[in-house]
């Protein structure tokens, strides 16, 4: 009759353990938003910024073409080539480029934010590097914001 009882017992421990385990991986899918992936990499020419974003490469393309004309006149498009979604922004000080490309799994852009601030004198290279970074955040942030995306950092 106890051995009874412990097989009870353990058997609606376990079912009570696989609820939870359940439970848990449940909310996860729920609260599961899609996500920019993006990592950073400084180049000799800026830094650069790659975001993997869950939307198709036109609309993402299109909402940068977009933000640029929105802040004009402070923003000027540079360069803006559509068949290889790719645009170049300045203020007059700094540059920002954005190329847009089809990413491996399906529904998904790579997006490639190369971010450049000039030297200035005395500046040292850290600096530099810092105000390239918060530039090619700041555009990460803004993209990822108009398209209502989460992103969020992959560190190498």
């Amino acid at each position: 009759m106890n051995t009874l009882r412990k097989k009870s017992l353990y058997g609606k421990m376990i079912i009570l353990l696989a609820s939870m385990v359940l439970a848990t991986f449940t909310m996860g899918l729920i609260f599961l938003a899609p996500i920019a992936i993006y990592k950073y990499s400084k180049k000799d020419k800026g830094y650069e910024a790659i975001v993997q974003m869950p939307a198709a490469p036109e609309k993402v393309y299109s909402t940068a073409v977009s933000m640029a004309q929105e802040k004009a006149p402070d923003i000027k498009i540079v360069k803006k080539e559509d068949e290889n979604m790719f645009l170049e922004v300045t203020d007059g000080i700094q540059t920002a480029s954005v190329m847009v490309k089809k990413a491996a799994e399906e529904g998904k852009s790579e997006i490639t934010i190369m971010a450049t601030v000039p030297k200035e004198e005395g500046q040292e290279k850290e600096v530099q590097k810092d105000k390239e970074r918060e530039l090619a955040h700041r555009v990460v942030y803004m993209m990822c914001t108009k398209m209502e995306v989460e992103c969020t950092l992959v560190k190498e």
